[in-house]
Order: C-alpha cells, then sequence, then structure tokens
C-alpha cells in the first residue's frame, strides 16, 4: 500500500510542523524523561510524563499551544484517560493502583475508585468509566456509571480480560473465556452482551466508535504473529478485514471514518497508520527510524508518542 512518509529533522524544535504532502506532523512535547500513553479529546492531549523522575499527567492545549502540569506529589500517576472537562488516570498514592480524576473546568482533583485491588487500563465515555481489576492474579473488566455510582463485572467464571474500551452505546474488552482470547460487546442501553468474535487465535485491544469496533486479530499467522486490523458493524452484523500485509499492525484505534494504528512494515520499525474506511487509503504518519507507539485519535487529530516526545497528526487533509 501506498504510504506518504514525513522525515522529521533531528534538530525540530517544539511547536513546528513537519509536513510530508497532505500530513503535518508537530512535536508538541520533548525533554528530559519519558513521555508516554497520549490520549485526546477535543483540542486537548495528555499524557504520562517522567520529567522530574516520577510519572505525572501533563495536559496540552492545541489551540493555544500551552502544556499544564495536573498531578503533583512524590507518587507516581499513569495512563491518563480524557473526556470533555474531565481526566482520569491511574494513581499510586495509596500503595496500589487507584483511579483518581481532574477536572479542567473546575481545576479540582477527586477520588473515583478507590480499593485495595489495583485497577488498571481506564476507559472512559460521557457517562461511563471501564477499567481491569486486578486481583490475585485473575483480571476482570468493570464498568461503572458515573452517574449513579453502580459497578457491573463482565466476568464469566475465572477467564481473564482486559483492553477494555468504551463508546458511547457500547463497552468492548477481550475476553479468554473460549480461547486465548476474543472480543466482546455489552450494549450499555440494552444491558445486553454479545461475542464479536470466535476464532481460537488471538483477538485483542479493541476501540469503539458508534456501531464499529476495531482490534487486532492474529488468525492469519504462519510460523510467526501475524496481526491484522479487523472491523465489526454491529448494526450490519458485518465483519471486514482491513489490513491483509505480512507486517503486524496492532493497536486500532477509531474516530468517525479513520483508523489509526501501529504498523512494522517499514523496515520492521514501528510506524503510525491512518486508514480511511471510505476510501480503503492508507497512509504512513512521521515515518522515521525511531519506533512510534499508542496511537489515540479525535476529529481531526492523531496523537502518538516515541517514548522521547509527544506528537500531533493533523489528518484533515487525508483523503
Amino acid at each position: 500500500m501506498k504510504k506518504t512518509i514525513c522525515l522529521l529533522i533531528a534538530s525540530l524544535l517544539i511547536g513546528s510542523w513537519c509536513s510530508a504532502q497532505d500530513i503535518p506532523v508537530k512535536l508538541i512535547s520533548s525533554g528530559v524523561g519519558t513521555r508516554q500513553f497520549p490520549d485526546i479529546y477535543g483540542n486537548r492531549v495528555v499524557w504520562q510524563d517522567t520529567r522530574d523522575g516520577k510519572a505525572d499527567i501533563y495536559l496540552y492545549d492545541i489551540e493555544t499551544g500551552t502544556e499544564t502540569r495536573i498531578t503533583q506529589g512524590g507518587d507516581n500517576h499513569k495512563k491518563p484517560r480524557i473526556y470533555g472537562n474531565r481526566i482520569y488516570w491511574q494513581d499510586y498514592r495509596n500503595g496500589t493502583s487507584d483511579i483518581y480524576m481532574y477536572d479542567i473546568a473546575e481545576g479540582k482533583e477527586a477520588p473515583v475508585v478507590l480499593s485495595a485491588v489495583p485497577k488498571v487500563d481506564l476507559a472512559v465515555s460521557d457517562r461511563y468509566l471501564a477499567y481491569t481489576e486486578m486481583n490475585e492474579g485473575k483480571a476482570t473488566v468493570c464498568l461503572l456509571d458515573l452517574l449513579t455510582r453502580k459497578e457491573k463485572r463482565m466476568e464469566a467464571g475465572p477467564a481473564g480480560q482486559g483492553f477494555a474500551a468504551l463508546g458511547i452505546d457500547y463497552l468492548a474488552w477481550k475476553d479468554e473465556r473460549n480461547d486465548s482470547g476474543d472480543i466482546y460487546l455489552y450494549d450499555l442501553g440494552k444491558g445486553k452482551e454479545q461475542r464479536v468474535t470466535s476464532n481460537p487465535e488471538a483477538q485483542w485491544s479493541p476501540s469503539v466508535y458508534g456501531s464499529l469496533v476495531v482490534w487486532e486479530d492474529n488468525r492469519n499467522k504462519d510460523v510467526l504473529p501475524n496481526y491484522d486490523i479487523y472491523l465489526y458493524d454491529v448494526n450490519k452484523r458485518q465483519e471486514r478485514r482491513l489490513t491483509t500485509s505480512d507486517a503486524n499492525q496492532r493497536f486500532p484505534r477509531i474516530w468517525g471514518t479513520k483508523v489509526a494504528f501501529v504498523d512494522n512494515s517499514q523496515g520492521e520499525v514501528e510506524n503510525i497508520h491512518v486508514l480511511d474506511l471510505v476510501t480503503g487509503k492508507e497512509t504512513a504518519l512521521a515515518g522515521c527510524s525511531q519506533d512510534r507507539y499508542t496511537p489515540a485519535i479525535h476529529g481531526n487529530y492523531v496523537v502518538f508518542s516515541d517514548l522521547n516526545g509527544i506528537y500531533l497528526a493533523d489528518i484533515s487533509q487525508t483523503r
């Protein structure tokens, strides 16, 4: 597939743009420490940052170009998620992984879920918070209604779960009750659960937008793993394979008609690609010699990390 590659200049300054035909890429944060696990909502980007030795949560405003440190203190704060004015993260101030929230509009921080059991891999929507509870080696996906404060556990026997993803109407996750991992959906309005995949190979890391769910899938492996991106349309009850190369495509994230994912077809370097579901066109972002990780997508933007920095890609011109 054709790929547009943007070579970032070694001396790229924060705030300067590097464009490759129709996709600009911007370095929005760099320096000492590592920067990982970015997330985006609207014009706001959050990530985990160790510039002060421990992990803190930082916020970047795309419109103003300003960066703000959100968390303080001597403990780790990891893997943030943002929705609207709320930032959620894994917080270790109490000796385990609890969930805390910061309200940007009010400028206030508050605990959300506190217990002795570690809680990891958060997902958030307008009304719900999902996370994986790690209890004595067993991983269970939990769904918390932020309005009623009622919690639902998605467990079905001793099988492990994880990789929760939330849309407005659905919760998706990886579930090992049948084999090495299937994708399951829970209809938030109807309260009904649905098994999406049934292949015995591993399917995981789902993402949800509207009635569409995407995930990484190892069903086409030979001797070595060969992860592809698949899509399921709940309304049409149709499954669709999105990538077909011998390289691995992993960690998909969907918004609207665009899917961002990690691809290692460029000499086995981990790069970020964007696939347009309407045109079928796949395009590479910032294809440099250094690995890129954990994309997140919202509206016209994709954010990602190379561990040293956080990058912003404007995908509004991709067709």
